[in-house]
C-alpha cells in the first residue's frame, strides 16, 4: 500500500485533484463576488423604482388634494407594500406623514435627515420625502420577508461547494481509471526491463498505448535486440577466440612435446613450423588488441599530409605477387595529382591491405581486383576496391562489418579468420573521420568503398 503513494499514478491523481480544487475555488470566489455585486445592483435599482413610485404618489396627492389626513392614510398603505418606511416633510421641513409612525405621537425612531427627495408641483417645491431602509421594517407584501444579498450569495456558494465536491470526486475517479489504463504499458515495460536486467535478453515490450509510450516500447525493444545481439556476439567471440587460440597453441604444444620426447629433432624445419604458429597466434592477439583500442576511442593516430596514390601503390605492390600466383590481375587507377590527405598512413595501409586480402581470397583464377582513387570536390578522397568474385549475399551486406561476422561460419583463419578484419577496417576509417560501405556489382563481385576527409579539421581524435 505504501508503494502506491510513491507511484506515478498516485501523483497524477493528486496533481489533477489539486488543480481541479484550485480551479473550483477560484470559480466559486468569482461567482460569489459577481453574485453579490449583482444583488447589490438589483437592490439599488429596486430602491430607485420604489422612490420613483413614492414620488408619483406624493406628487399626485399634492396636485389633487392638500388634506394631510388623507396623506397619512396613503402612506400607511404604501409603506407595507413597498417594504420601506416613507416619511414626508412639509415646505418648512416639519413631518406631515409617516408610513410607520402616527404624526403627533411619540416616535420610536428618529427619522433620517439625509436622503431627502424634493416634491415639485409646477416646478415649485412643496415638500420632501425620504424612503428609509430599516431592517426591522423589512417586510414586503403579505408579510413575506425579502432575502438579503448575503443569503443569496451564501446559497450560490453552497450550491457551488456541493457541485465542486461532486466534480472533484468524479474527476478523481475518472483520472484514476484513465491513469491506470495509461500507465499499464509502462508497468509492463518496467517488468520487461527488470527481466532484461537479470539477463533475459529475449524480453520485448508490447508497442501499445499512446504514441509516446509506443515509441518508448519500440526503443526498448531495439535496445533489447541490440543487447541480445551483443550477448550473442560475445558468446561467439569466446567460442571463436578459444577455437582460434586452441589450434596454434595445440600445434606448438604438440611440436614441443614431440621434441622433448625425442620424436622430432629440433631442426630448422621444426623450428620454422613452430615459428609460423607463434606468428599466427600473435596476429590474432594483435587484432583483438587493436579492435579493443579502436572501439574504446583510445587508438592513437599519427596524421601527416600524405599522397593517397603512394599508399595504394605500396599496398598493391605487396599483394600483387600472391595474386598473380593465383592467376588474378591487380590494377591501380589513381590520379597522381590529387590533394594530400592528413592521415595515419600505417593505419590506412592496414585498411587497404585488409580489403585487398579479402578480394584476392574471394576471387577465382582469371579474375581481377581493381583499386581506384578519386576526389569528391575539395572535401573527400574516395577509394574503392572491387573484385570479380562471387559477391556477398544480399542478406549479409548490412552485417559484413559486424564483429566476428562470417558469411560462411565454417571458414578458417586462412580463408577469412574470425571476422575481425573488416570490423577493424571500419573502426580505423571512422577514427579518421571517414566512412566505409560495401556493395555488390554486376554481374559478379563486390566493391568496398571508403572515404576520408582531405583535411583533419573535422577529424576526431587527432594526434600528432
Amino acid at each position: 500500500m505504501a508503494r502506491f503513494f510513491f507511484s506515478l499514478q498516485f501523483r497524477l491523481v493528486m496533481g489533477f485533484t489539486v488543480v481541479l480544487a484550485l480551479a473550483l475555488v477560484g470559480v466559486s470566489a468569482y461567482v460569489g463576488y459577481a453574485a453579490e455585486k449583482e444583488v447589490e445592483g438589483f437592490e439599488e435599482r429596486q430602491d430607485e423604482a420604489r422612490s420613483a413610485g413614492v414620488m408619483q404618489v406624493i406628487t399626485n396627492f399634492y396636485a389633487t388634494s392638500r388634506d394631510e389626513s388623507q396623506l397619512q392614510a396613503i402612506l400607511e398603505q404604501a409603506g407595507p407594500l413597498s417594504g420601506r418606511r416613507i416619511i414626508v416633510r412639509g415646505r418648512n421641513g416639519e413631518i406631515i406623514g409617516d408610513s410607520h409612525e402616527r404624526v403627533g405621537g411619540r416616535p420610536n425612531r428618529r427619522p433620517p435627515e439625509s436622503g431627502l427627495v424634493p416634491v415639485l408641483v409646477d416646478n415649485q417645491q412643496v415638500g420632501s420625502f425620504s424612503v428609509v431602509r430599516d431592517p426591522s421594517l423589512n417586510i414586503g407584501p403579505e408579510g413575506i420577508s425579502e432575502p438579503a444579498a448575503a443569503s443569496l450569495v451564501s446559497a450560490v456558494n453552497q450550491s457551488l461547494l456541493w457541485t465542486g465536491l461532486a466534480a472533484v470526486a468524479l474527476g478523481t475517479l475518472l483520472v484514476s481509471i484513465l491513469s491506470r489504463k495509461l500507465l499499464a504499458p509502462i508497468k509492463t515495460l518496467g517488468d520487461a526491463a527488470q527481466h532484461l536486467g537479470r539477463g533475459d535478453f529475449s524480453q520485448r515490450a508490447p508497442a501499445e498505448g499512446a504514441s509516446e509510450i509506443r515509441q518508448l516500447a519500440l526503443a526498448f525493444n531495439s535496445m533489447a535486440a541490440n543487447l541480445e545481439d551483443a550477448e550473442r556476439q560475445r558468446r561467439n567471440l569466446v567460442a571463436d577466440v578459444a577455437h582460434e587460440l586452441r589450434t596454434p597453441v595445440s600445434n606448438i604444444q604438440g611440436y614441443l612435446e614431440a621434441v622433448k620426447d625425442g620424436l622430432l629433432q629440433p631442426d630448422e624445419g621444426t623450428i620454422e613450423t613452430i615459428h609460423g604458429q607463434v606468428i599466427h597466434l600473435g596476429h590474432l592477439v594483435e587484432d583483438l588488441r587493436l579492435l579493443a583500442q579502436a572501439e574504446a576511442g583510445a587508438l592513437q593516430l599519427h596524421r601527416i599530409p600524405t599522397r593517397m596514390p603512394n599508399v595504394l601503390r605500396s599496398c598493391v605492390d605487396a599483394v600483387r605477387p600472391r595474386a598473380e600466383a593465383k592467376g588474378i590481375t591487380v590494377n591501380l587507377e589513381a590520379d597522381e595529382a590529387m590533394a594530400q590527405v592528413e592521415m595515419d598512413s600505417t593505419r590506412i595501409s592496414q585498411v587497404v591491405n585488409n580489403l585487398l586480402e579479402n578480394a584476392v581470397i574471394h576471387t577465382s583464377a582469371g579474375g581481377s581486383v581493381t583499386v581506384t582513387a578519386g576526389v569528391d570536390g575539395d572535401r573527400l578522397v574516395r577509394v574503392a576496391v572491387a573484385d570479380t568474385g562471387q559477391g556477398i549475399p544480399a542478406d549479409d551486406l548490412a552485417r559484413v562489418f559486424d564483429r566476428f561476422f562470417r558469411a560462411d561460419a565454417s571458414r578458417s583463419r586462412a580463408t577469412g579468420g574470425v571476422g575481425l578484419g573488416l570490423t577493424i577496417a571500419k573502426q580505423l576509417v571512422e577514427a579518421h573521420g571517414g566512412s566505409i560501405h560495401v556493395e555488390n556489382v554486376v554481374p559478379t563481385g563486390a566493391r568496398f568503398v571508403f572515404e576520408l576527409p582531405i583535411t583533419a579539421s573535422n577529424n576526431p581524435a587527432v594526434s600528432e
